[in-house]
C-alpha cells in the first residue's frame, strides 16, 4: 500500500484550512483529509483533528487486535471520534468537515461528515465518487458530484465536526480489490477542478496547475 498526499490553498485564502494525514502499516492503512469551515479556529481544529486520530488510531488497534469485521470497525472509529471531540473543543473552536477511510483484508470503511469525499480511481483516470456529500443541494442524497459542482447550494454544508453536536458520521463500507485505486478529497478537488484537472494531477501531482478559489486537498493511495 502507498500514498501520497498534497495541499494547495486557495488564491482567496489567507490561510489553508485544509490538512490531510495517513499511517500505512503493511496492508492495513488510515487515512484523514479535514476542510475546516470559514468559521474562527476552523483551520487549526482541521489540522488538530486530524492529528488526534492518527495518534489515536494505534491504541484502539493496540487494544481491539487485528479488526477486519466491518462492525468492529465501525465501533473503533465511533470510539476514536467519541473520545476525542471533547479533547479537541477544550482548547478549539470552529467547525470543520471530515473523512476518515481504514483499508484492511480487501474491505475499506469509510466514517465521514461534510463534502469531504472518496472515490475509486479508474484505469482511464476517471474517479467513482462513493461518498455522498453532505450539503443542502444533495440532501436527497442522490446528485453526483459533477452536479453538485454546479450547483452554490452544494457550498452549505448539512453535517460537521462542531462543538455543539457529539460525532455523528455516516458510514460506507467498500469491497477492495488487488490494484485498486482510492482517493481522498476535499470539496475543493471534486468541486472546482475540472474531471480533466483532477485526472491530470492524479497522473502528475506535483505539476502545477491554476490555483482555485478554494483549498485543493488529495491523499492518493495505490493498494
Amino acid at each position: 500500500m502507498r500514498y501520497g498526499t498534497r495541499s494547495v490553498i486557495g488564491r482567496t485564502r489567507k490561510a489553508n484550512h485544509d490538512c490531510a494525514g495517513a499511517l500505512c502499516d503493511g496492508d492495513r492503512g488510515l487515512f484523514v483529509i479535514t476542510d475546516g469551515t470559514s468559521k474562527p479556529g476552523s483551520g487549526q481544529l482541521a489540522e488538530c483533528f486530524v492529528k488526534g486520530v492518527l495518534a489515536a488510531y494505534p491504541k484502539h488497534m493496540d487494544r481491539e487486535g487485528d479488526i477486519t469485521e466491518r462492525g468492529a470497525v465501525e465501533r473503533v472509529l465511533g470510539s476514536v471520534l467519541a473520545e476525542l471531540h471533547p479533547a479537541l473543543f477544550a482548547d478549539q473552536t470552529g467547525a470543520t468537515c471530515y473523512l476518515i477511510g481504514f483499508a484492511a483484508h480487501g474491505k475499506l470503511t469509510l466514517a465521514y461528515e461534510g463534502d469531504c469525499s472518496c472515490g475509486v480511481v479508474t484505469p482511464a483516470g476517471t474517479i467513482e465518487w462513493i461518498t455522498p456529500p453532505h450539503c443542502k443541494a444533495n440532501w436527497r442524497r442522490d446528485r453526483s458530484h459533477s452536479e453538485l459542482a454546479q450547483d452554490p447550494a452544494r457550498n452549505w454544508v448539512t453535517r460537521c465536526l462542531k462543538v455543539s453536536r457529539a460525532p455523528n458520521p455516516d458510514f460506507v463500507f467498500h469491497p477492495l480489490a488487488v490494484g485498486e485505486r482510492l482517493v481522498f478529497v476535499t470539496d475543493g478537488f471534486w468541486a472546482e477542478l475540472t474531471e480533466s484537472q483532477q485526472s491530470s494531477l492524479l497522473a502528475a501531482p506535483d505539476s502545477d496547475f491554476i490555483a482555485v478559489e478554494d483549498d485543493v486537498t488529495w491523499i492518493d493511495v495505490q493498494l
